[in-house]
């Protein structure tokens, strides 16, 4: 799975007002949670929760739930949606994400 491609799609259903979720893009939760991460890192989008199980016997710092509603765009996260605007040309929307992936 292209990683640019995963962001650009995540960037592109937050930009639109939508909230895409790990089912979306057939994720388990902790890479949704990495993912996410990432792009938080990099300075694409604000207002991600990511919490976590705290560590015990059963869990090691597994994640527990992302919350997407506050999420939005940096400046950022914008200029490298307007990069990308190339893949627009092929992204038809969620519905049909993880065929637009492997492309």
């Amino acid at each position: 799975m292209d990683k640019e491609k995963l962001m650009y799609s995540i960037l592109f259903e937050i930009n639109n007002g939508r909230i895409p979720n790990h089912i979306d893009y057939n994720l388990e939760l902790f890479m949704w949670a990495e993912i996410l991460d990432t792009m938080e890192y990099y300075g694409y989008v604000k207002g991600i929760t990511i919490s976590y199980f705290e560590d015990d016997e059963w869990y090691d710092e597994t994640v527990h739930s992302v919350v997407l509603n506050s999420a939005h765009l940096t400046n950022v996260g914008l200029e490298f949606l307007e990069k990308n605007i190339v893949w627009i040309k092929t992204y038809s929307g969620i519905a049909n994400v993880n065929e637009w992936l492997e492309i």
